[in-house]
């Protein structure tokens, strides 16, 4: 097969601005969530996502303003939305239930009427297959996903009917290796869908591909895999695509150097028949990795969504003309840890010049906490806001002379299936809607201008924090982090970082890490979840475990307990003779206590004075000077 390529490196340097209307934080405080899907329907914007376990509906008009908003429980495990489509007053979505860490899914199909707000019907198969998309053809549905059976995942679609939800047919075709789906559409009849193949069972080794098949039957036609570089070590995965004419282009995400989480944007043209135009590999200068999550065609061209990676985790948005040639590239982050994530889903539309993006910030987050969040900008306009900040960077263009490309041969797999009605729960309506992500408590900055380590031991000191689902509020850990982060900055490599954090077991995250490692400091920190109950005792037989290993003469050597005081109050005979028998005069024992209780602050009081500890209550106003106090609270 004869491919044209032109070898070039572009470096683009005139950019077109994107002028920002709101920032909107649709999230739930205190508890994960996150866009999953993003719709522009009859000058309104549709919303899915996930919360907690649940997932949600909601309506906004396109100045930002929240119609309603449903939280709904399908599954007894994870709830996600993973697409939807509008017909009238009614909602027809596909999801499923996840249980974490497992390869267990609960697939489900609901038809919701949002003028109602009532469940028409709600479905759920037994196939154990995660959809990702859905469409409406020849008077049905037609829902596209992965399958995991055999120790494997399989290209899965069904067809259900619209009146009631009842499954008319599924087949799940099986590749030699791995196969996963991340998008498809539906043309002339064929069921177009994209996504990564693996080349050999139980391989990471992926390759982007493309297939089609019958929509009517979902026969075979025909399926290609492509990959911009032949060592073996590479890895390509298709994220979105669109058709243009009688062209595919699809955005993907290539790892060419064999090292993980490090990847750079690609754009492939290829024909329906999988002869390859053009293949471009797009970087930004300074940053490691380039994620591609979702992509927009627009009159002029393409928009490509995703994040980056080190030094920080922004968002991108880069926009191409339709020969593949950036147009400008923007980086987007948030105004607390610059770091916003996302999940699988559709997260652009676009409506009379303006641009309307959904995700997930970590950056407002309580030990893992996100927040979904709806951003709108206008084209040509720039903008500015003191939430979000937005950079416009040069995106580095490359194209390749080689590129692999071959056909598959697939095994048709059919499973039985087991259909049900669903026994769903239906929150209650939630009004709530923050104007600006900003607007999450945040510690008053204290004046560091004139901080010195100088003449002050070494730290040796212990962050035991308890990682209880009553701590994950935004006026209890983030403001610990923050505040730990800033002052990072002007500790000294000797100087060194030990986290144990616990809740219904304990567990060591950072092992006397250096103060001037902050960004794996930040990057342990920030990747914890919380959850469960305090087990407060777990937790300081590690910390002391802990602290006595690091243990040096001349430090400043000290066990930091941060929690909101709702411990195992039931034994509080035993954490007080724990802590007498532990305790030594070399090793400082010091409680942040993030509540205003007298009870709690009078209990760790009790404990703790004995062994001569001391109990601070924290807020957003005085834990930078009193955690400065304690990092300093020895002379050399």
């Amino acid at each position: 097969m004869k491919l044209f390529f032109t070898t070039i490196l572009f470096v683009f340097t005139a950019y077109l601005s994107h002028g920002q209307q709101f920032v909107k934080n649709i999230g739930n405080p205190g508890i994960n969530d996150g866009v999953t899907c993003l719709q522009l329907e009859d000058g309104n914007l549709f919303v899915s996502g996930y919360s907690g376990k649940q997932c949600y509906l909601a309506m906004l008009d396109t100045g930002g303003d929240l119609l309603w908003k449903k939280y709904f429980s399908f599954s007894e495990h994870q709830n996600f939305i993973s697409d939807f489509i509008k017909e009238g007053n009614d909602i027809i979505l596909c999801g499923y239930g996840h249980n974490a860490g497992t390869d267990v899914f609960d697939e489900f199909f609901v038809r919701y009427n949002f003028e109602a707000h009532k469940i028409v019907w709600a479905r759920k198969t037994s196939i154990n297959i995660k959809p990702n998309n859905i469409h409406r053809y020849k008077g049905n549905f037609i829902i596209t996903g992965d399958e995991f059976a055999k120790g494997k995942f399989g290209l899965c679609f069904l067809n259900i009917q619209a009146k009631n939800g009842r499954l008319n047919d599924f087949t799940t075709w099986y590749y030699t290796g791995h196969e996963s789906a991340s998008n498809s559409l539906i043309f002339e009849g064929k069921l177009i869908s994209g996504g990564r193949y693996g080349l050999r069972p139980k391989s990471d080794k992926y390759r982007a591909s493309i297939s089609q098949f019958n929509a009517d039957d979902f026969s075979q036609i025909q399926s290609n895999y492509f990959l911009n570089s032949k060592q073996d070590f590479s890895r390509a995965y298709l994220s979105d695509f669109v058709l243009s004419g009688d062209t595919i282009i699809a955005a993907c995400y290539s790892n060419n150097s064999g090292i993980d989480n490090q990847y750079s944007l690609s754009l492939l043209n290829t024909l329906k028949d999988g002869t390859v135009n053009w293949n471009y590999e797009y970087k930004i200068p300074g940053y490691s990795s380039l994620t591609v999550r979702d992509m927009l065609q627009v009159d002029e061209g393409y928009y490509v969504f995703g994040y980056t990676k080190s030094p920080k985790e922004q968002l991108f948005l880069a926009k191409f003309d339709k020969a593949g040639y950036p147009l400008s590239t923007t980086l987007i982050g948030g105004a607390y840890s610059d770091n916003v994530l996302l999940d699988q889903g559709r997260f652009l539309a676009s409506a009379d010049g303006n641009l309307f993006i959904g995700a997930q910030s970590k950056n407002l987050g309580v030990m893992g906490d996100y927040d979904s969040f709806i951003i709108k900008i206008k084209e040509d306009e720039a903008w500015s806001d003191s939430c979000l900040a937005s950079i416009q960077v040069p995106l580095k263009m490359f194209a390749y002379e080689e590129l692999i490309e071959g056909t598959l041969s697939l095994l048709e797999y059919d499973t039985a299936f087991k259909e049900l009605n669903i026994a769903f729960e239906q929150g209650a309506s939630k009004a709530e809607i923050n104007q600006f992500i900003c607007k999450q408590q945040t510690p008053e900055e204290t004046d560091l201008s004139g901080i010195s380590f100088e003449n002050i031991a070494f730290n040796n000191t212990v962050f035991l924090m308890d990682a209880s689902l009553s701590m994950n509020k935004s006026d209890r850990m983030p403001i610990l982090k923050q505040s730990l982060y800033r002052l990072l900055q002007f500790m000294r490599a000797e100087d060194e970082i030990s986290a144990v954090i616990f809740s219904d077991q304990a567990e060591l995250v950072l092992d006397a890490v250096s103060a001037k490692e902050i960004d794996k400091i930040k990057l342990k920190i920030d990747s914890l979840a919380t959850g469960g109950q305090s087990d407060i005792i777990a937790g300081l037989q590690l910390g002391y475990k802990v602290a006595k290993s690091n243990f040096e003469a001349a430090a400043n050597n000290r066990i930091i307990v941060a929690s909101d005081g709702d411990l195992s109050f039931g034994k509080l005979q035993e954490i007080e003779d724990f802590l007498k028998k532990n305790q030594t005069e070399n090793i400082a024992f010091t409680i942040f206590l993030f509540n205003n209780s007298s009870t709690y602050y009078s209990q760790l009081k009790a404990i703790s004075t004995p062994i001569g500890g001391e109990v601070f209550v924290v807020n957003a106003s005085n834990i930078e000077e009193i955690l400065l106090g304690q990092l300093r609270a020895k002379k050399q």
